[in-house]
């Protein structure tokens, strides 16, 4: 049957290998990945396929240019809410306009603190007893079970979120410390997403008590900033526990020398997959050190000194929080966020919309990665 004079004879559509693609489709953002499953059952098989889920993440945590990465910022409003940005907007316009996020396990005068992020899952301690795992760009969320600790007065858990690449595992370890118990023993145990059950592991050193704060994952392992009481004497010094998630053993990281008699208690950070350290010196500068080969004291680099503003007396820089490839460092002031670029030494003043102040901050990359699947 011939066509009729009307009709255009369209040319057939090229065809595309599958390979290509797969390296096309790895290559966008998660958003549109989302949409693009629904169009064809191919698409929907690639795009949830395990490999090319950790093929993706590949391509977006190793990203320099911080495309792929956002912020996630908890209100200083009385109501518990959660937005985010993209970090490249804050680094290089004015004003940003924030997203809110719906946060799965929402109370609204509860506050859970987001304990970190690995590989664009979000952890987040639930009244202390347990931890919420959450990818924010799919919006799949796994709550763990209760911790069952026997809580009193006075006890708190220190949690941290990290990756067993020998066991293709994500963990979360939660170290529980009753200072009512003589050197404050602690009770260390560690969530499985995979088994979805908590499990006894050794404790901490005798005598070492890490501070209120969260591990942080760098190159296998977590890292927290402890207090390490000496015998029966009152003294106590201030070191560095890692935890190898995969051996499940504990180790000291030796600190740089810096000026002890003259700073604040360190607070440990992760910068660039490095270990990093930070204090107030003599309240008028803000200090930054980074451990370049993770587990080599001789690797710490003292990587910028950061004037305070005037009236430092009230708060402390917070963070920091990220990097730029150009050397400016993301940091919170007066719960709000600065950027201060140390080839000039100046000052940026972000402005972030539909947010009146910000209590925490994490950044994380969007990924495929969901915590039910592990």
């Amino acid at each position: 049957m011939s066509n009729s004079p009307d009709q255009v004879s369209l040319p057939p559509l090229p065809f595309i290998p599958d390979e290509l693609i797969e390296e096309i489709l790895s290559r966008l953002p998660v958003r549109s990945l989302l949409q693009f499953r629904s169009v064809c059952k191919s698409w929907m098989s690639l795009i949830s396929d395990s490999y090319f889920v950790k093929k993706h993440l590949q391509l977006s945590t190793q990203s320099t240019n911080l495309t792929r990465h956002r912020i996630i910022l908890t209100d200083t409003t009385a109501e518990f809410h959660l937005k985010s940005c993209p970090l490249t907007s804050l680094f290089h316009n004015p004003s940003t306009i924030c997203e809110d996020l719906n946060y799965p396990a929402k109370n609204k005068f509860r506050h859970d603190g987001i304990v970190g992020s690995c590989n664009g899952l979000l952890c987040f301690a639930v009244k202390g007893d347990s931890v919420l795992l959450w990818n924010p760009s799919t919006r799949v969320s796994k709550k763990s079970p209760p911790l069952c600790n026997n809580w009193r007065p006075g006890c708190f858990t220190d949690f941290g979120l990290g990756y067993d690449q020998n066991k293709d595992e994500y963990k979360v370890v939660a170290v529980f410390c009753d200072p009512n118990v003589y050197l404050a023993e602690t009770n260390v145990k560690v969530y499985s997403m995979a088994s979805n059950s908590w499990r006894k592991i050794q404790d901490f050193p005798h005598g070492v008590t890490p501070y209120q704060n969260s591990g942080k994952f760098v190159s296998g392992t977590l890292n927290w900033a402890a207090n390490y009481t000496v015998g029966n004497s009152s003294s106590s010094l201030w070191i560095i526990v890692s935890l190898d998630l995969h051996k499940e053993t504990y180790n000291e990281i030796l600190p740089p020398h810096y000026e002890k008699e003259e700073c604040s208690t360190p607070s440990l950070g992760a910068l660039k997959g490095c270990l990093c350290m930070n204090y107030d010196y003599k309240k008028r500068h803000f200090v930054l050190w980074m451990m370049k080969e993770y587990g080599v004291r001789e690797s710490w680099v003292k990587m910028v000194t950061i004037p305070y503003l005037p009236n430092p007396e009230d708060f402390s820089y917070s963070g920091p929080y990220c990097i730029s490839d150009n050397g400016e460092v993301m940091l919170m002031f007066e719960f709000d966020l600065i950027l201060y670029d140390p080839r000039d030494q100046s000052f940026k003043y972000p402005k972030v919309h539909s947010g009146k102040g910000w209590f925490d901050a994490e950044v994380y990359a969007e990924t495929l990665l969901s915590p039910i699947k592990h």
